[in-house]
């Protein structure tokens, strides 16, 4: 059973990751003036200038393009880190952590806290489900 758990949560992980590379790949790409989608797309773009131009701290100085890459490193992390979870890999989980520690950063930079840090609290629990799946029977 605590196998099937830690299956289910690395899916949904990978699932998130990759959605955050295809996501933030479609708006570097629209940002950069690649394309344009216009729609949802032009309107989250707007949203994401907006944001971090009110924010009164942006400690890296993210613009909207490296933040959108930071964003595509977090997916990387995330998809990655899930199929090292599914084969039992150590590595693994220490690059669902580094997810998790990114996912932290953002609000720690821009010194905001938003309805996002349920995300984050839902990665924290996801993550210490399949480390504690997968103690017993880790593989270096």
């Amino acid at each position: 059973m605590k196998r099937i758990v830690a299956i289910v949560i690395c899916l949904a992980f990978l699932a998130s990751g990759l959605a955050r590379i295809g996501v933030s790949t479609l708006m570097i790409g629209q940002a950069e003036g690649w394309w344009n989608f216009g729609g949802e797309a032009s309107e989250a773009l707007a949203d994401t200038i907006r944001f971090i131009g009110e924010r009164e701290i942006n400690l890296v100085g993210f613009s909207p393009v490296s933040y959108f890459g930071f964003i595509a490193f977090m997916g990387l992390t995330i998809s990655l880190g899930a199929i090292g979870a599914l084969l039992r890999r150590r590595w693994g989980m220490a690059l669902i952590f580094t997810y998790i520690l990114s996912h932290a950063f953002l609000f720690v930079n821009f010194w905001t806290v938003n309805p996002k840090l349920a995300y984050l609290a839902a990665a924290a629990i996801g993550a210490a489900l399949v480390a504690w799946a997968q103690r017993a029977d880790a593989v270096s």
